[in-house]
This record gives structure tokens, C-alpha cells and sequence, in this order.
């Protein structure tokens, strides 16, 4: 009896600092899993190249920079204004590969304003396609911009960091 209380008293201990952090910045648990499912749907509609999906997660009018490594796509950065350039760029960049994973880890969330903010650390690896057994792996974060728009998290800004690739 003494351990199931001791156990059920740390539970809710760690659940009031979770909970407690949460509440402090205007987000629930819920909207934080939410956040998380955007950027797991980023990393499935690229990888299963699911565009409609892609594009259900970004708000119409979002804002997205890259930030290349300079052995990634010559190190030049890249910016779009608006869904439908972000959209043709990824279709098209994505097009050159024949699968490629997109690991996501380490979230972390905000929220400030009406904005949740989450940064998401990244590997990704990409698969040539005319090219047998070789591939480039990427290494980076994102900062993404969030709104609550109609019930469902939208993407306002993304930026993607490239720390390196090989």
C-alpha cells in the first residue's frame, strides 16, 4: 500500500510539473500532441510524397526559409511566399530522389501571442534516384511557426536549418 501511494504520489507530482509548465505558457497537453502530429505529417507527406497531405498542415499564406549547408544544394539559401511556391519547390526538389526518411525529434514547444513555436531537430536522408546505393544525409532543425486556425494547427512560418550533411 505504501509503494502504490508513494508511486501514485510521484505520478502526480511529475504530472503537476508537466501540467504546470503547460498551463504556464497556454497550452494543453492536447494542442502540444497536436503540434507534434503537424511536424510528424510534414515528415509524411514529403516522405510518402502525399502532397495533398503536405499541404493540409500549411496555412495559405505561409512564409518558409532554407538555410543550407554549403555542401547541401550549393548552400544557397532559399525563401517563399505563399503555399503554392513552397509546395512546387518541394514536389520538384523531392522529385529527384526515390525515397527519402525524415526524422524528427527533441520538440520544443512555446506558445507567446497566439503563436506556438516548436523547434524540431532533424536527419534527413535521401535516397538518389538514377543513382544505385547512393544517398545524402541532411542534418538540421526546424523553427516552425504555428496557429490555431479553425480548430486544426497551421504552419505561418517554417524555417529549416541545415548544421550539415555528408
Amino acid at each position: 500500500m505504501v509503494v502504490n501511494l508513494k508511486k501514485i504520489l510521484l505520478t502526480f507530482i511529475f504530472l503537476i510539473q508537466i501540467m504546470g509548465n503547460t498551463m504556464a505558457s497556454n497550452l494543453s497537453v492536447n494542442d502540444k500532441f497536436e503540434i507534434i502530429d503537424v511536424m510528424n505529417n510534414y515528415a509524411k507527406g514529403i516522405d510518402t510524397k502525399n502532397y495533398d497531405l503536405f499541404r493540409s498542415i500549411f496555412h495559405d499564406n505561409v512564409e518558409v526559409n532554407i538555410i543550407y549547408d554549403p555542401s547541401f544544394r550549393s548552400g544557397e539559401p532559399v525563401s517563399f511566399e505563399g503555399i503554392d511556391s513552397w509546395i512546387e519547390y518541394v514536389e520538384n526538389a523531392i522529385s529527384e530522389y526515390r525515397s527519402t526518411q525524415h526524422m524528427l525529434g527533441n520538440p520544443l514547444i512555446k506558445y507567446e501571442d497566439g503563436i506556438a513555436m516548436a523547434r524540431t531537430d532533424l536527419q534527413a536522408t535521401h535516397y538518389y534516384k538514377d543513382k544505385d546505393n547512393e544517398k545524402t544525409t541532411l542534418w538540421g532543425y526546424y523553427d516552425t511557426h504555428m496557429i490555431n486556425k479553425g480548430g486544426s494547427w497551421k504552419i505561418i512560418k517554417h524555417t529549416l536549418t541545415s548544421i550539415g550533411s555528408n
